[in-house]
């Protein structure tokens, strides 16, 4: 449970059996390769490699022509219930796999290849005949040939479109020309210029002043520009015709072949990054070496596995930055529902310990508290059952999470006595054991007439501060345990002790402040505290005992250390860090505990929410119902996501932060987790 061991396995084989370690390999999975600088290239290997790249580079391609999805979409899958398709691919090799591949892929390809060229063809002419005919269609009513201008000797003439405001300043530029315009629209002119031969300069230089090109109607259509229109509109729909008859044997392509392509591609993929790494095997001419980590446990099965070469093992003692060495989480199932939370920090690093377990236990209990309601609870936990039945992957450990934080709402509903706010009771006959709302009749606020609210707010605010101081202390804690699987004798005595004996005496300190009415005279009052029933004079006698030196040696001790020859540095330097750390560290652990009052106050805000919306009391009059139900629905869902950020923010900013760094490198199996391909090795 937590970080697994991890042994770094060494395989030498002959180079001629090298291609047989790979599919071993393959077939034994959880190997994490050791980056190696490129030395030789098992040549067999290279082989494979740029066989694999090309059929990645075809399936890639056909993949992106048909347009496929490589993953569906999560409405999809959710609301309309789409599944992912597995293939399986048989081989006792690596030549073997790929050939099949190759020839799942190679017909779809062609295919593809042959109704991609007609349908750009077919989209081409498509484009070319629109362009014509929108250039036609604005004097596509004049039935006289254009051809018979460009026939005359002693004379030039053009036809062209004009800007309706920029006719007379074409007429003006060419005074001596035959000028006829017409409107065909009120932003274009339609312009007949004829000129003499002498003047062909001039009207050329006009019409690129004034950026106009003349009506040229390709070869192939009548010069007429009515007829030309009628047969650029005919070859346009035929044109539209072939394109959609293309599109049509597009999707049937992508609807018959689609999965078996996605396949090879994933194949393909997944065989490109093995193969990119085992393809570097060690700078000896006969013999090739491949090394990298694996799971401690299986070392018996590596043995099994490849046994017919040598093998060597090397313990991994520890997770130093030296070493480089991967971490490999393994909990048990239950607990690594909560992994994706401790991910949002980081893979454990060095000799950190995997907070998940404390994550799986603390994580529900935050969002039940703050989300205390049966109704919603169950609301929440079903739909949250709905998604985890038709999803997989990503969105399944997530609809787990809030599965469970769904059922952890309603026992908090159950202890709270609320159901859509209202009463529990009324419906089932368990009493509150923490009334935080009061329903007793004749109790009402002067204010608009509500429920006297907030009866148990007390008792929820002081446990939700006990909570806090509780959370601190384990992560404190953490940090001296991981102080000491580190060694750092010298750290742990003058930082990560003294800050934990510092917290927990600054918390009786504060407690005893309280017990004798906010005075820092804690001595004058031998009462018993209401919390602890400690006298609070021995409560912050004995507090201020513990917490003035544990301010000491983090002020002084690095200095002093630094003096004494046991650390290196500036002894002035520690000491001015000293002051501030110590300063630091005050005002973080009251602003870190005061931060777990956001447990009581969401749930008061989600019960005054509930509270105004229940003012309609559909039950009495149906005409609320609908609008009931709808603000419900928003409100869950917007609580759920409010108390999921806040549950998830004193986790990584008050939790985390005093003992986590989330720095490691996650392993990684040699042959990447596929999800629409089983490959069976024969």
């Amino acid at each position: 449970m937590g970080v697994a061991r991890l042994s770094k396995l060494t395989i030498i084989s002959p180079r001629s059996e090298y291609e047989d370690v790979v599919r071993a390999l393959a077939k034994f999975e959880d190997f994490h390769p050791v980056e190696a600088a490129a030395q030789n290239f098992d040549p067999a290997v290279q082989e494979l490699t740029v066989r694999v790249v090309r059929l990645f580079a075809q399936a890639d391609q056909a993949t992106k022509d048909l347009d496929l999805q490589l993953m569906p979409g999560q409405i999809d899958i959710v609301f309309r219930g789409v599944k992912v398709q597995k293939s399986e691919f048989a081989a006792g090799t690596w030549k073997e796999l790929l050939g099949s591949a190759e020839a799942m892929l190679s017909p779809i390809a062609e295919k593809v290849k042959s109704q991609k060229a007609l349908l750009q063809k077919a989209a081409k002419e498509e484009t070319d005949a629109q362009v014509l005919k929108d250039a036609l269609e604005a004097f596509s009513g004049f039935s006289w040939g254009l051809g018979g201008l460009s026939d005359l000797r002693l004379l030039r003439g053009i036809v062209s479109t004009v800007a309706t405001e920029r006719v007379d300043e074409f007429r003006k530029s060419l005074p001596g020309a035959i000028f006829l315009s017409q409107a065909i629209s009120k932003e274009q002119s339609l312009v007949l210029v004829v000129v003499e031969k002498a003047d062909e300069a001039k009207l050329d230089k006009t019409l690129k002043v004034l950026e106009l090109k003349p009506l040229v109607i390709p070869e192939g259509f009548s010069q007429n520009p009515a007829e030309a229109y009628r047969e650029v509109s005919a070859r346009l729909e035929a044109a539209k015709g072939d394109r959609l008859k293309a599109e049509e044997a597009m999707a049937a392509i992508r609807e018959k072949d689609g999965s078996e392509l996605l396949a090879v591609r994933e194949l393909s993929e997944a065989a490109r990054e093995m193969l990119d790494d085992a393809r570097v095997s060690g700078g000896m001419k006969r013999l090739a070496t491949i090394s990298g980590y694996i799971p401690a446990q299986r070392e018996a099965e590596a043995n099994e596995a490849f046994g017919r070469w040598v093998v060597h093992y090397e313990p991994v003692r520890g997770h130093g930055e030296a070493e480089k060495a991967p971490t490999l989480v393994v909990n048990r199932s239950g607990l690594n529902i909560f992994q994706p939370i401790t991910n949002e920090q980081g893979i454990p690093g060095g000799v950190e310990v995997d907070p998940t377990p404390i994550v799986s236990f603390v994580f529900p209990i935050f969002f039940g508290m703050m989300f205390g309601d049966v109704g919603h609870g169950l609301l929440l936990a079903g739909f949250m059952l709905f998604v985890r039945q038709r999803s997989f992957g990503t969105i399944r450990q997530w609809a787990n999470i809030f599965l469970v934080a769904g059922l952890s709402a309603i026992v908090f509903g159950v202890i709270f006595g609320e159901f859509f706010e209202l009463s529990l009771y009324d419906f089932v006959p368990i009493p509150a054991s923490v009334e935080i709302i009061r329903r007793a009749a004749g109790a009402v606020d002067t204010f608009n007439f509500l429920p006297t609210p907030f009866a148990g707010v007390n008792l929820v605010l002081v446990t939700s501060f006990l909570i806090g101081i509780a959370h601190l202390t384990t992560a404190l804690a953490l940090d001296i345990y991981q102080g000491v699987k580190e060694g750092d004798r010298t750290e742990l005595l003058l930082e990560k002790i003294p800050v934990l004996t510092m917290y927990l005496s600054g918390v009786g300190y504060g407690l005893a402040f309280i017990g004798v009415g906010f005075s820092f005279n804690v001595f004058k009052s031998d009462l018993p505290n209401q919390l602890l029933g400690i006298p609070n004079n021995l409560l912050g006698g004995v507090s201020l005992a513990i917490l003035l030196p544990s301010m000491l040696v983090l002020f002084l001790g690095k200095s002093a250390a630094i003096a004494a020859g046991k650390l290196e540095g500036s002894a002035l330097v520690a000491l001015s860090e000293g002051g501030l750390e110590v300063f630091e560290r005050i005002s973080q652990f009251m602003s870190n505990t005061i931060s777990y009052v956001r447990l009581a106050v969401m749930l008061l805000v989600h019960a005054a929410l509930l509270l105004i919306i229940n003012l309609m009391q559909p039950w009495n009059n149906p005409v609320y119902i609908a609008p009931w139900l709808v603000l419900n629905l928003l409100i869950l869902a917007f609580e759920a996501f409010i108390v999921y950020v806040q549950d998830l923010r004193l986790h990584l900013y008050e939790f985390f932060t005093k003992f986590y760094g989330g720095t490691g490198v996650p392993f990684r199996k040699i042959l990447p987790d596929r999800a629409r391909i089983r490959i069976k090795w024969t």
